[in-house]
C-alpha cells in the first residue's frame, strides 16, 4: 500500500492490521477481543500447524450393508385392493401428478405411504418402482413430491406395500471388532432390528451377517464392545448377546448367543482323593474332571481332607490361576513295566514304575489313567513324573504287581493345572509326598450372597480382565428374567475373565446413595483405577485382585457426564461432555485424579450453548490424529448433527463440521446423522468412521475435491454428492483503536488445494456503523479472471470501498475445491473525528 513520507494535519493516515495465520476460533469473545491468529468463526475447516485454513475434505460412505429392496413401511399408509393404474402422468412445478379415471379410494386429501409400480413410467428423473410417501390432491389426483421432476409419461401402478416383519428399518448400535483370527483384519460391527453385519475395514465390499438367536429382535439402542475377543450387544433390561469370536470365525457368519441367565449354579469344592492331586516341578495338577476352564480362579479351602491324611503344603485361603485344562485323550498300549523301591529324596518310600508305551505323547506332569493290571497299586490315577522316549514314569506308594498280559494301557485323563511358587505354600512338601494328600479347592467362592448372572445391564466396560457393568436389575431365577431394582447409581464387577460370574456382594459399588443421581459411563484408567462417571458426580474405584479389597472414592460432586461415548482418554487427560461444556480430568502426583477449573470448550461457548439439551446424552467423540472429535445435536435436532473438533496440537478448537444436505443439483435430501464415531482400520484404511440410523459407514476426510459423498436413508444404496460448505470468519480488525475507520483495501493471499482448483468468495462485516447485507468483495476468480488452479498459490489485492466503521471481519466462503487460506492485511484509515456519538 502507498504511503507517504510525511502527513499534515488535515491527512488521514493509513494503517494496517495482518493476520500470518490462523491456529483456532474463539466465539466466546467479542470479534474485536481476539488476537492475531484466531479466527471467529471456522465452518468445516481444517488447521495445519502451518497456520493455514483449509478447506476439509469430503466424506465418503464407504458402504450401506443394510440395503434392502424396499424402504421400512411406516404409519400412515395405504391399503389399495384391488391395484388401480393412472389414466394419465404430468409434471407441475416439479411434481409429479398422478390422475385416475375414477376415485382412487385414498381420500380427498392427506399423505401416506403406497408401492408404486413404475416399470410402465419415463420419467426424469429416474424413479424405481418401490415404497413412496403420496399427498393426496382430491378423490382422483395424488402427488409425489420426493423430488425434482422434469418430465414424465406412460402410467403407475398403485398396488398394497410390502408388510415385511424382517426387514431392515434401522440401525440400534454399532462398534470397533478385531479378529483374533487376523491380526490384520478388524470390522466395523452394526446392530439393526432383525440381525447383525460385520463389514470388513480393508475390504468394505465384503461383509457377514450375525444372526440373533431364534426369535429374538432389537428394537431401541443397544451399546457395544469387544472384550475378552467376544462381540457383547447389551439390551438394557434383556439378555445380552454374545459370540466368541476367537473358536468361531466371523467369516462363517454365525449366530449369536444368549448369555446365561436364570439361576446361578453356585461352585461346588473340589475335593481330592488320594492320589488325585501331585505337586510336580513347580506345578500343582488335579486329576478331575469338574468343568473348571483355563484362566479360573481356583481358591485352596482346605490342605487335606481329614486331620490323618498328609498335607498338601497349600495355604488355604491362596488362589490360583488354571493355567491348563486336560480333556483327555485316546488310549495306547503299554508293552513293558518295571518297578524300582525308592530310597531318599522327592519320592522316598514310593515305588518307581516304567511303564513303555510307544507313540504315548505324554509330558511330564499329564494326569494319566491306567488299566488293564488288575491291580489297583497301579490301576486307576497317575502322575507322569518323567519321560524318557517310549517310556513313562509314575509312582506309586504300594508295590505293584507288573504283569504284562497285552490289555494294559494308559490314556490322558481329565485335569488341570496351576503354578505355584514358594511364597504360597506353607512348607516344603515333597512331590511324593503330595501324591497322598487330600487338598480341597474350590472353582470360585463367594464372599457374599452368592454369585449372579450378567444382570442384563445397559452397557459395559472392560477394566483389569473383568466386566464392569451398571447394576440395575437382579437375574431371577427363570431364564430371561429381571427384576428392575429402581437403583440407578450401583455398579457390579464381574469376576476375572468370566463375564458370567458376578459377587453382589464385593463386586458391588454404590456412589452417592440417597442422592439425585446415577450412573452414565466409566472408563477404564491406568492399571487398577477405574472412573465412573454418574449425572452429577465423578468417583474412582481402585483395586486390583481381590474384589473385598477394592476402594472407592469421591472425585467431585460439582460436575459429572451427560452423554456416555462421549468419554476420551488424551494423554494425561480424560475429556467428556459434562452441563459446563467440554471437561477436563488430568493426572498429577503419580496418577492422582483432579478435576480442571476451566472447561476446554471455553472459548466455544456460543457453540455449546446451541446443543440440544434434551438429546445431549447422544454425544458420540473419539481421539484421532491428535484431535479430539465430538459430535453433538444442536439447535431442534434431536440427533448429532454437528462435529466440534479440538486440535491439540493447536491447543484450540479449529472447526464446526456439519453436511449440508442439499446435492449439487439442488435437490434437498435428509439431514446427515453423526450417530455414532469409531477409529478403525490399519495403514490407509485407518480413520475416523461414523455411523448412523440410516445404515450407513462413512469415513471422514476423504475426498480432497471438497465433495461430501453420503447415504441418508435406510435401505439406499444411491449416495448424495454435496458440496462442504466450508467458511472461515476472522476476528475484527479495529487497526489499533476504538476510532471510526475508513477501510480502504485488504489483501489476501490464498492457495489452491494440490490436486484440484479453487475459488472462495470474499465477504465483509462492519460494526458502528454496521453492514447488512455483508459487503460483497467478489470472488477470487473476479480478481484473478479464472480459478485458483491446482496447488497454485495466489496475493490478491482488492479495494473495500473507504466503509465507515469500527471494526470490520472478513468472511472467506468455499464455493470450489478446497482453497487454503493462509495470511491477511486489512487496510485503512482513522476519520470522522467528530465529538458527536452515531449509531
Amino acid at each position: 500500500m502507498a504511503r507517504y513520507d510525511t502527513y499534515t494535519r488535515f491527512d488521514d493516515r493509513m494503517s494496517e492490521e495482518l493476520d500470518r495465520g490462523f491456529i483456532g476460533f474463539n466465539n466466546r469473545l467479542r470479534p474485536d477481543q481476539l488476537t492475531a491468529g484466531i479466527l471467529f468463526d471456522s465452518q468445516n475447516g481444517r488447521m495445519a500447524q502451518n497456520g493455514e485454513w483449509q478447506t476439509r475434505k469430503g466424506i465418503d460412505n464407504i458402504k450401506a450393508p443394510l440395503a434392502t429392496n424396499s424402504a421400512a413401511l411406516t404409519l400412515p399408509f395405504y391399503l389399495v385392493d384391488p391395484d388401480i393404474t393412472t389414466s394419465s402422468v404430468s409434471v407441475s412445478s416439479g411434481e409429479l401428478i398422478l390422475d385416475f379415471s375414477s376415485a382412487h379410494g385414498l381420500g380427498t386429501s392427506g399423505s401416506g405411504q403406497v408401492e408404486l409400480d413404475t416399470s410402465s413410467l419415463t420419467v426424469n428423473p429416474a424413479t424405481p418402482s418401490g415404497l413412496y410417501t403420496i399427498t393426496v390432491v382430491d378423490a382422483d389426483t395424488i402427488k409425489l413430491t420426493d423430488k425434482t421432476y422434469v418430465s414424465a409419461s406412460g402410467s403407475v401402478t398403485v398396488t398394497d406395500p410390502p408388510l415385511d416383519d424382517g426387514l431392515i428399518n434401522q440401525v440400534y448400535g454399532s462398534c470397533i471388532f478385531s479378529d483374533p483370527n487376523d491380526e490384520s483384519e478388524s470390522y466395523i460391527i452394526l446392530a439393526a432390528n432383525t440381525k447383525a453385519v460385520a463389514i470388513k475395514i480393508s475390504d468394505p465390499s465384503t461383509s457377514y451377517d450375525l444372526a440373533y438367536p431364534s426369535g429374538e429382535t432389537i428394537s431401541s439402542s443397544v451399546d457395544m464392545i469387544q472384550a475378552f475377543n467376544k462381540l457383547f450387544i447389551f439390551r438394557k433390561g434383556d439378555t445380552p448377546f454374545e459370540k466368541d469370536l476367537a473358536s468361531t470365525n466371523i467369516n462363517t457368519s454365525p449366530t449369536l448367543d444368549k448369555v446365561t441367565s436364570g439361576e446361578y449354579s453356585q461352585p461346588t469344592q473340589i475335593v481330592c482323593a488320594s492320589g488325585e492331586f501331585a505337586l510336580i516341578e513347580n506345578r500343582g495338577v488335579v486329576h478331575q474332571s469338574d468343568g473348571v476352564s483355563q484362566g479360573d480362579i481356583i481358591s485352596v479351602v482346605g490342605d487335606k481332607t481329614l486331620s490323618g491324611d498328609q498335607s498338601s503344603g497349600l495355604t488355604i485361603g491362596e488362589r490360583f490361576t488354571v493355567a491348563k485344562v486336560f480333556t483327555g485323550g485316546s488310549t495306547t498300549s503299554i508293552t513293558a513295566a518295571t518297578k524300582l523301591a525308592i530310597t531318599g529324596g522327592e519320592y522316598d518310600g514310593l515305588y518307581k514304575v516304567t511303564l513303555t508305551a510307544a507313540g504315548h505323547g505324554k509330558n511330564v506332569g499329564d494326569p494319566i489313567d491306567v488299566a488293564g493290571f488288575g491291580d489297583t497299586k497301579i490301576d486307576g490315577s497317575r502322575f507322569v513324573a518323567e519321560v524318557n522316549g517310549n517310556d513313562v514314569v509314575v509312582y506309586v506308594p504300594q508295590n505293584p504287581t507288573l504283569t504284562i498280559s497285552g490289555d494294559e494301557t494308559l490314556a490322558l485323563a481329565h485335569g488341570f493345572e496351576f503354578y505355584l511358587d514358594s511364597k504360597k505354600t506353607d512348607s516344603h512338601t515333597t512331590d511324593g509326598d503330595s501324591l497322598t494328600s487330600t487338598p480341597v479347592f474350590s472353582r470360585k467362592v463367594s464372599e457374599g450372597l452368592g454369585f449372579s448372572h450378567m444382570p442384563a445391564p445397559e452397557y459395559g466396560v472392560y477394566h483389569q480382565k473383568r466386566l464392569a457393568v451398571p447394576y440395575r436389575y437382579n437375574v431371577s431365577d427363570a431364564a430371561d428374567t429381571y427384576t428392575d431394582r429402581k437403583i440407578f447409581d450401583e455398579i457390579l464387577l464381574s469376576d476375572i475373565l468370566d463375564t458370567d460370574t458376578y459377587d453382589q456382594v464385593y463386586g458391588q459399588f454404590r456412589f452417592n446413595a440417597g442422592k439425585s443421581d446415577f450412573n452414565v459411563g466409566m472408563l477404564s484408567f491406568s492399571d487398577d483405577k477405574l472412573v465412573v462417571f454418574n449425572r452429577n458426580s465423578i468417583h474412582i474405584v481402585i483395586g486390583n485382585t481381590d474384589l473385598s479389597l477394592f476402594q472407592s472414592q469421591l472425585l467431585t460432586d460439582e460436575v459429572g457426564l451427560t452423554a456416555r461415548n462421549s468419554v476420551v482418554q488424551v494423554g494425561n487427560q480424560i475429556i467428556f461432555l459434562s452441563d459446563n461444556g467440554v471437561y477436563g480430568l488430568s493426572f498429577v502426583d503419580l496418577y492422582n485424579l483432579r478435576g480442571n477449573e476451566v472447561p476446554l470448550s471455553e472459548s466455544i461457548q456460543k457453540t455449546i450453548n446451541t446443543i440440544n439439551k434434551a438429546h445431549v446424552d447422544k454425544a458420540s467423540a473419539v481421539y484421532f490424529d491428535n484431535k479430539y472429535y465430538l459430535a453433538v445435536p444442536t439447535g431442534g435436532s434431536t440427533f448429532n448433527n454437528t462435529l466440534l473438533i479440538y486440535n491439540f496440537l493447536n491447543k484450540s478448537w479449529e472447526s464446526i463440521d456439519n453436511v449440508n444436505n442439499v446435492d449439487t443439483d439442488g435437490n434437498t435430501f435428509s439431514s446427515f446423522e453423526f450417530t455414532k464415531l469409531l477409529v478403525a482400520g490399519k495403514g490407509s484404511d485407518r480413520g475416523v468412521y461414523v455411523t448412523n440410523t440410516d445404515g450407513g459407514i462413512h469415513k471422514l476426510e476423504v475426498f480432497s475435491d471438497g465433495i461430501d459423498r453420503v447415504i441418508t436413508d435406510i435401505g439406499s444404496t444411491t449416495k448424495k454428492s454435496t458440496r462442504v460448505q466450508g467458511s472461515a470468519t476472522t476476528r475484527m480488525f479495529t487497526l489499533g483503536s476504538i476510532d471510526r475507520k475508513k477501510f480502504n483495501n485488504f489483501e489476501l493471499h490464498l492457495q489452491s488445494s494440490t490436486d484440484n482448483a479453487s475459488d472462495v468468495s470474499i465477504s465483509a462485516v462492519s460494526e458502528n456503523i454496521d453492514s447488512e447485507p455483508a459487503i460483497d468483495l467478489n470472488n477470487a476468480s473476479d480478481y484473478l479472471g479464472a480459478p485458483i488452479s491446482a496447488d497454485e498459490d495466489v496475493s490478491i489485492r482488492g479495494r473495500i470501498g473507504n466503509k465507515r466503521a469500527y471494526g470490520l471481519q472478513v468472511i472467506l466462503t468455499s464455493i470450489l475445491g478446497r482453497p487454503r487460506f493462509r495470511s491477511l492485511k486489512v487496510a485503512g484509515a482513522e476519520t470522522f473525528r467528530s465529538t458527536s456519538s452515531v449509531q
